[in-house]
């Protein structure tokens, strides 16, 4: 669990800036803006910036909500919705770390919305399609933009688009068959951006606030989340299971990876190294050698979970 030290970090306005840019090219918005809505209307705003803030979320929030869409689209507004009301409660509830509670709050909206889909008479199958038609039709839009292009050869404009069809059709298959997780983590990285600036707007915040990104951590069970998936991905008389484990086994290692990252972090403040150009230098590294980085942030995450290397590298050693 985050220790109970953790504070908001009042500063960092241009990180949290780029953040929710980079959350808006991959996500609906409104999954950050309908949780911070729900916030703010509990905290019983007076200021300006509470009240203007608080009502153009509550208001775009709503505006999403009740925009018309297939299957997959109404899915995930309800998912937001039922995020965004456990949420709030466990926050007003329970002395949770922000990590605990968006983690009880997006597992018990995604068994929400399984029950919501029974309710309506639909099933995994038909979600599934849904998914995959929606993708599907964009990349059909991508392929034909690029067949436009005109060219000839497998060099050319028309080579590229012939080749990419084969890629796109194999991306619109993993859309569909991840788009739990891809959910999942969506609504994680909205509760997250949401509290950022909850933390920030609000003058008598309720629950406790997050910390810094360099101490992020979360409960040792939810390495269960991780041995399990895999146990059944492997078991070959599983198989039926194998699709539901990769999606919770994805969503496991995509926070154990952040875990690694902030352990990375953290031990780069330590000993004094930071700065614009290092960042960006680590950027360029991190985007090359994209699957590298991320499998070390696993590993990295995963030892930490065992070794907590930030508590062991703030303990002072006795004797020197």
């Amino acid at each position: 669990m985050v220790p109970a030290s953790e504070g908001t970090r009042q500063g960092g306005v241009w990180r949290l800036t780029v953040a929710a840019l980079l959350f808006a090219t991959l996500a609906p918005v409104a999954s950050a803006a309908v949780p911070l809505a729900g916030l703010l209307v509990v905290s019983r705003p007076r200021r300006t910036a509470e009240l203007v803030v608080g009502a153009v979320s509550a208001g775009f929030g709503m505006w999403w909500l009740l925009q018309p869409g297939q299957l997959p689209e109404q899915l995930l507004r309800a998912a937001v919705l039922f995020t965004t009301i456990i949420f709030v409660i466990v926050t007003l509830r329970a002395p949770l770390a922000l990590t605990s509670r968006a983690l009880i709050a997006v597992i018990g909206a995604l068994a929400g919305v399984a029950a919501l889909l029974a309710v309506l008479g639909s099933s995994w199958g038909e979600l599934r399609w849904w998914v995959e038609h929606q993708a599907g039709l964009e990349a059909r839009v991508m392929i034909a933009w690029l067949g436009l292009l005109g060219g000839a050869g497998p060099n050319g404009p028309s080579g590229i688009a012939d080749q990419m069809a084969d890629w796109f059709a194999a991306s619109v298959a993993m859309t569909a068959d991840y788009f739990p997780a891809v959910t999942a983590l969506q609504l994680l990285v909205g509760l997250a951006l949401a509290a950022a600036v909850y933390y920030r707007v609000a003058r008598n915040p309720v629950g406790r606030p997050p910390a810094t990104f360099r101490l992020f951590r979360f409960t040792e069970h939810l390495g269960w989340a991780a041995v399990v998936p895999l146990a059944l991905v492997l078991i070959p008389k599983l198989a039926a299971l194998k699709l539901t484990a990769m999606n919770v086994l994805i969503v496991a290692a995509a926070l154990y990876a952040l875990r690694g990252v902030a352990v990375a972090t953290f031990g780069l403040a330590t000993v004094g190294a930071g700065g614009f150009l290092l960042w960006a230098l680590l950027t360029v590294v991190f985007i090359l050698i994209l699957p590298v980085v991320v499998g070390g942030a696993i590993v990295l995450g995963v030892l930490d979970a065992g070794v907590d290397f930030r508590r062991r590298w703030m303990t002072p050693r006795v004797g020197r």
